[in-house]
């Protein structure tokens, strides 16, 4: 019998414009260095394991202050993921962003400065996952052809658009769609902090996820997401095309972008599923 596996991988650039790098991810327990991260980097993985972590994070802050704050993310989820193997319970998983949100914050009361980072995750167990989410990092999943965001940003805009104030296409250009109303370093005990950790939602085989920071989703519409995500022959080919477009298009801030192609019982192969679209694509360039 078929078994659930998952190929994925990761692509971090620190852009055009910026001389600094804060973005990080998690890939399944592995994640770049300090030293990594200012050149960026390109990971790939494979596993069948029963429970799997990944994620995209964004420091904030500025300079060193955002990249150690997105390491100390990386951090806490390899501990959350080492100390539970089986599947990370939900008790756990907010016990450990509590306290790390705390000790973030502790960094800046201390005398660090404004220090924080953004994440989005998708943890995996058996066929299902989890979405968590705190700020404007983003998860993307396609099915069947259809692209269907699953986090929600924590942003003043975001807002707006929910109070019918202005329109997503108004809130993509607005300058201030960078205004983040939750992250971790806000203390715990403040009302402001409330991650999104969503129920556990069915996985089909042939999904594509993609996790991804804003330095991304600011330079790279969803269409041009979607088409990526169809046309990438593997994980490592749709995460090398979207950094490039990015990069194509100004690359204005750091980019990542973590993608993951799911295999499982009942379903198609890599080669099957390129084969089902393959006639819809053809001619079309990203």
């Amino acid at each position: 019998m078929t078994k659930w596996r998952i190929s994925a991988a990761a692509r971090n650039h620190r852009g055009q414009l910026r001389p600094t790098n804060e973005d990080n991810f998690y890939l399944n327990g592995r994640w770049l260095s300090r030293e990594a991260m200012l050149h960026g980097g390109r990971l790939l993985a494979e596993s069948g394991a029963v429970s799997q972590l990944y994620a995209v994070c964004d420091g904030l802050g500025g300079a060193a202050l955002g990249a150690q704050a997105s390491l100390q993310v990386t951090e806490a989820l390899r501990d959350v993921q080492a100390a539970n193997p089986n599947g990370i319970p939900e008790e756990a998983l907010l016990q450990a962003l509590h306290h790390l949100t705390d000790q973030v914050y502790r960094l800046r009361s201390s005398g660090a400065g404004y220090i924080g980072a953004t994440l989005a995750a998708c943890l995996w167990r058996g066929g299902r996952i989890r979405v968590l989410s705190i700020g404007d990092c983003r998860l993307y999943r396609l099915r069947g052809g259809v692209l269907h965001q699953l986090t929600t940003d924590h942003t003043e805009v975001q807002q707006l658009i929910e109070e019918g104030m202005i329109s997503p296409e108004q809130a993509r250009l607005s300058p201030r769609r960078h205004l983040i109303n939750q992250y971790i370093g806000l203390p715990s005990w403040d009302e402001a902090f409330r991650p999104y950790l969503s129920p556990p939602i069915p996985a089909r085989a042939g999904d594509g996820y993609l996790l991804c920071s804003d330095g991304l989703t600011d330079m790279v519409e969803d269409a041009a997401i979607r088409h990526a995500l169809l046309i990438g022959r593997t994980p490592g080919h749709v995460v090398d095309l979207l950094v490039q477009k990015a990069l194509d298009n100004g690359g204005q801030d750091n980019i990542t972008a973590l993608c993951m192609f799911v295999q499982g019982p009942g379903g198609i192969s890599l080669r099957g599923r390129l084969a089902r679209y393959a006639s819809r694509m053809r001619g079309y360039r990203l």
